[in-house]
């Protein structure tokens, strides 16, 4: 009967690591990271941080993002890996849910530095800077520092509306670039809330960066006089989305915070 026992153990045993089931789809290491496979349809908090994470990956393989812990390079700093997705989308950042408007909360800074695949290993399109989402009215938000190139453009210059497939609306100046702002609107797309009818703003930085301090209440600001008000916060994270393509981002530091 022992022995019975001690193959059915180890055959199990077996079984679970050859299916990964056991392990489930997202691990941690003994090192505290934690590597994240699947998509999370929600905000998943990170423990002993302000911070959350949120993964969405549609097609592919072998697409995960790994946050290396909450004593680690700012605390939010991540990996990011995909492999041919139709889109990915990695975040981590505040998270609000049914927040307030943005001019209730403190001014919002992000400190970065990442390294990343070269732009030849880009898809149909990507973003890689401040991404999020507001309630009521419904909007995403983009705040675009670089870029690993699309289909639609030649990538010797900043991403224009053959990428956003929207209108230019305005620009300004903040931290040391000038950013151009396009409105765009997604007709039955998927959303936080379903699929949905909703716009989307952007602000893309002119001469892309990898390393530096986003003032992000600034753009919320400037599209507020430029009339894209933003609703209720949901969230204000930093964001890789790679619609295509074999790559990779990773960052030696990301921290959030909020002054006066």
């Amino acid at each position: 009967m022992k022995k019975i026992l001690i193959l059915l153990l180890v055959s199990c045993f077996l079984v679970t690591c050859s299916t990964g089931k056991g392990n489930t789809e997202n691990q941690q290491t003994g090192s505290g990271e934690r590597i994240f496979r699947s998509n999370t349809g929600k905000n998943v908090p990170l423990p002993g941080t302000p911070y959350g994470y949120e993964m969405w990956t549609q097609g592919g393989n072998k697409n995960r993002l790994i946050w290396y812990g909450p004593e680690e390079r700012g605390g939010a700093a991540f990996r990011a890996e995909w492999n041919n997705p139709n889109d990915f989308l990695g975040r981590i950042g505040y998270f609000w849910g049914d927040g307030r408007k943005y001019s209730e909360y403190k001014n919002i800074f992000v400190d970065f530095e990442y390294e990343r695949s070269e732009r030849e290993t880009a898809g149909n399109f990507s973003y890689i800077g401040i991404y999020g989402w507001s309630k009521n009215p419904l909007i995403e938000y983009y705040i675009v520092e670089d870029w690993f190139g699309n289909q639609w453009q030649d990538d010797s210059g900043p991403m224009g509306i053959g990428t956003t497939q929207g209108d230019v609306v305005g620009s300004f100046e903040v931290d040391d670039s000038v950013y151009e702002i396009h409105k765009s609107v997604r007709k039955n797309k998927p959303s936080i809330v379903g699929t949905r009818t909703f716009t989307q703003y952007f602000s893309i930085r002119q001469e892309p960066r990898q390393s530096g301090t986003i003032s992000v209440t600034e753009h919320f600001r400037k599209w507020e006089e430029l009339g894209l008000n933003l609703g209720n916060m949901y969230e204000c994270k930093f964001l890789v989305e790679a619609g295509g393509g074999v790559g990779w981002i990773e960052l030696s530091h990301l921290s959030f915070r909020q002054e006066d």
